[in-house]
């Protein structure tokens, strides 16, 4: 996800409140009109935050809530609404977990095999025994560890190759050097598992340290297809989509196929201090682990239905998921979430070429959100983040308080 990570610099500007509840006046929606007020105040409050860190800049912020009182949705940006499409980025892997650890309940898996142990019920491994799936420590790395982010495999999103390697996209990221041959290249999972093997790079040990890798999900991808006989979009489609509701929401596999669908909200990225539309971007670069097209509704409601154990993976399989490492606050495919003091529960960020998503369900109160950045700043994009969760945990606390 991350591209640079240099030190926090904030600008703060000088705005009246008065003038910021009319700039988020206009944009401000809610479900229900007994909470106007709360939509109202959360639109001022995101106008606010804005125009302190990105006055001037294109993009803005668009807030959905699930709370016990109703939903209350808000905005900065005109004509955005909840069910305006984005790019959900890391948010996937909510999914690609959920898909496992439904298998996993299944009895069609088992989430502490190892990758060359035989699938139940077949007579294959959970990976082929071939030169393409060939990756290092495979005898060792569990599908737990992959959800975890424990296994040790090579980020091939978000590192560069090593330029000692003996191939064309040494000292590049493979993704950025694929698309430079071709902006359209549809990527596939053992295309970008077979560069893995082939160059045989790894960031450490099997269960020795949490590392974050987009590739840990690619890999997971796979196993869903192995072991279910569908591929992985229509897997989660039939299994996880469609039963939830979620009509708005899906998984980019073709990498033609680059704009979001309308309604969509306008896409921007800032990277070395300019500013430049991410409207068309092949999306298909991380399957398993980054290509969801969705919507604040239809992801707000992932996420609680998910935590509460009402998505089709059972409650003690998320049990399991929530169960969070006091290391990197992450458990298997879902981390714990909070701003200061303030919990916001159970979720996950993503991050793509313009949009940064922040998402989470508290049980505890039985709120939860999804905050859309959709600016994303890739010269301080730690900054964000945790701006983002300040923003969100502010916002909850003006609706609980209303």
């Amino acid at each position: 996800m991350t591209k640079k990570d240099f030190a926090t610099m904030r600008q703060t500007l000088s705005i009246s409140r008065r003038d910021l509840v009319a700039l988020a006046a206009c944009s401000a929606l809610f479900s229900r009109p007994a909470f106007a007020g709360e939509a109202e105040a959360v639109a001022a409050l995101l106008a606010e935050r804005w125009q302190q860190r990105y006055a001037g800049k294109p993009g803005g912020l668009t807030f959905l809530a699930l709370t016990p009182k109703g939903d209350v949705f808000a905005t900065t940006l005109d004509a955005v609404t909840a069910t305006s499409h984005f790019r959900g980025a890391s948010t996937t892997k909510t999914f690609t977990a959920a898909a496992i650890m439904l298998l996993d309940q299944r009895g069609l898996l088992k989430i502490d095999d190892v990758l060359t142990a035989t699938m139940p019920g077949k007579s294959e491994p959970y990976l082929p025994d071939t030169p393409g799936f060939a990756i290092p420590n495979k005898d060792r790395i569990t599908i737990r560890q992959l959800l975890g982010h424990r296994a040790g495999v090579f980020d091939l999103a978000n590192q560069e190759i090593p330029a000692d390697k003996p191939v064309p996209y040494a000292g590049k990221r493979y993704v950025d050097w694929q698309v430079e041959q071709d902006a359209h290249h549809s990527f596939t999972k053992p295309e970008l598992i077979g560069v893995v093997a082939a160059t045989q790079v790894v960031n450490g040990e099997p269960g020795a340290a949490y590392h974050y890798s987009d590739t840990h999900y690619t890999i997971l991808g796979e196993i869903v297809e192995r072991v279910s006989g569908m591929p992985l979009d229509q897997f989660k489609a039939a299994e996880l989509l469609k039963p939830n509701g979620l009509a708005d929401t899906h998984f980019v596999t073709d990498g033609h196929e680059s704009t979001l669908p309308p309604p969509a909200i306008a896409a921007f990225s800032l990277e070395q201090g300019k500013t430049a539309a991410a409207d068309d971007y092949n999306y298909s670069y991380d399957p398993g682990s980054g290509n969801v097209f969705t919507t604040p509704k239809d992801l707000s409601r992932w996420i609680r239905q998910l935590v509460r154990g009402e998505a089709g993976v059972s409650k003690e399989q998320v049990a399991r998921m929530c169960d969070v490492a006091a290391d990197s606050h992450y458990g298997l495919g879902i981390s714990r979430k909070a701003a200061g003091s303030f919990d916001l529960g159970f979720g996950h960020n993503g991050g793509a070429p313009g949009f940064l998503t922040d998402l989470a369900y508290n049980p505890d109160n039985d709120m939860g959100y999804v905050l859309v950045s959709s600016l994303i700043d890739f010269d301080d994009l730690g900054s964000e983040l945790g701006w983002l969760d300040e923003t969100a945990a502010a916002a909850l606390q003006l609706i609980a308080k209303g």
